[in-house]
């Protein structure tokens, strides 16, 4: 019976150490997390996952979310998605893709209403499906069909159905060559939508209240039904700057606004938390982002600063950790010279800290330049930055003797080693047993 549930565990373990995520430690530098510069996205009241990263060594690629994989490989260059998964093939993966199961790599969405037009099954959002709706492209609430050609009026180029164009027709609701306009005049041009823009001839958005008639990009479209208002080819569900021509969505700073356009100041976001922005004109600044870890986890501890290349000396101190907790910061002070743009790369060791139990670890970094401050120019000036480590798993004792499994349990959560653990206890039992 014995001997079943040993060959039972270490089929099990092997299987456990097989299938567990392989996870860079960059014992040499080879994994690191991919430069700063170009794009940004949780930290300070956000948090991060701590070591997804697998990319080049850090600097050397562009990396917007920080999920590892370079920007010209990523297909949600703005939104973390490790596992690139792409269900339709549009080069769109799934976690951005706002039709996952239809491919649409132009991401429309006329109506907001995060549904890509090649899935929405009311694409202009008037409450009428598409497969009932006489215009399914522009909004036209009750769906009024004057001609009865199953043509919606709102997208009729002959609403009356008498041959001549809504433009060239004098009278463009009632069917005749030249028709003497009645009394009222709402007969002959309604205005359905009360924006004063007469609806056949005038309006360019019919449907919609838009008495200014603004149309961004001239394309004939309203501003307010249209799908692209700045005809740069990126929707206004997803464009950082709606208005302006920007093809190319530059975000230097990575706040999400547009920088052609759009964001007048500069101010550099890590991981989305812009209250703790970095403004390279402003007084130093310390900044290390929140992190999300598990139990055993080395946790390698970041640095940025306000500055480019600022000479500055650094001191981590665990401020607070769980009850129980006997974790410490390794390599936990040192210099600093380089940056890209704002993230330091030590000159030493990398700051470490390998959390041993749940729960959340309360980690200071101060910082002092070592000549004068690049912008104030004063002597030795100083900053401080205090973040938290929240970590999820469990804690196995360490063993009195590790036989046959040369591992620390003491800081790991993996269930190989809870398997060894019972393999070994069993074996032990056993000994006892039979006197050996």
């Amino acid at each position: 019976m014995l001997k079943n549930i040993i060959i039972v565990l270490i089929t099990t373990v092997t299987y456990a150490m097989a299938e567990a995520p392989f996870e860079c430690d960059d014992n040499f530098g080879e994994c690191g997390t991919p430069e700063m510069s170009g794009g940004g996205n949780a930290g300070g009241g956000s948090m991060l996952i701590n070591n997804s990263d697998l990319g080049d060594t850090y600097q050397r690629a562009d990396d917007y979310d920080d999920d590892g994989v370079e920007d010209p490989h990523d297909n949600c260059p703005r939104l973390r998605n490790l596992d690139q998964f792409d269900t339709d093939g549009d080069g769109v993966g799934d976690a951005c893709d706002n039709c996952m199961h239809l491919a649409n790599d132009d991401q429309f969405d006329s109506d907001s209403d995060d549904f890509g037009d090649a899935c929405d099954v009311d694409i202009d959002g008037d409450g009428n499906n598409n497969d009932v709706d006489s215009c399914p492209l522009v909004p036209n609430g009750s769906d009024p069909d004057l001609d009865s050609d199953g043509i919606g009026d709102a997208c009729d180029e002959d609403i009356d159905g008498d041959g001549i164009n809504n433009l060239d027709d004098n009278c463009p609701m009632i069917p005749g060559e030249i028709v003497e306009a009645p009394d009222d005049s709402t007969e002959c041009f309604p205005d359905v939508d009360r924006d004063g823009s007469p609806d056949p001839t005038v309006d360019n958005c019919i449907g919609i209240y838009n008495p200014l008639q603004y149309d961004a990009d001239a394309d004939g479209l309203g501003t307010p039904c249209d799908p692209d208002d700045d005809a740069d080819m990126v929707p206004d569900n997803i464009d950082n700057c709606t208005g302006v021509f920007n093809p190319h969505q530059r975000d230097l700073d990575r706040d999400g606004l547009g920088d052609d356009g759009c964001d007048d100041i500069y101010c550099f976001v890590v991981y989305g938390d812009k209250a703790n922005c970095l403004d390279p004109a402003a007084p130093l600044q310390a900044y290390s982002p929140s992190l999300i870890a598990s139990v055993g986890e080395p946790v390698p501890l970041r640095l940025f600063m306000n500055r480019t290349n600022q000479s500055t000396r650094y001191q981590w101190t665990l401020v607070s950790r769980p009850r129980t907790s006997a974790a410490v910061i390794r390599s936990g002070s040192g210099h600093v010279n380089t940056s890209d743009p704002y993230e330091y790369q030590y000159d030493n060791s990398r700051p470490m800290i390998t959390p041993d139990v749940s729960g959340e670890y309360v980690i200071r970094v101060d910082v002092v330049t070592v000549f004068e401050d690049s912008v104030s120019r004063e002597i030795q000036t100083r900053a401080t930055f205090t973040s938290r480590v929240e970590v999820a798993g469990y804690h196995i004792p360490k063993l009195r003797h590790q036989s046959g499994c040369n591992v620390n349990v003491a800081t790991t959560d993996h269930p190989w080693v809870f398997y060894c653990f019972i393999l070994v206890a069993l074996f032990r039992k056993r000994l006892t047993r039979t006197g050996k």
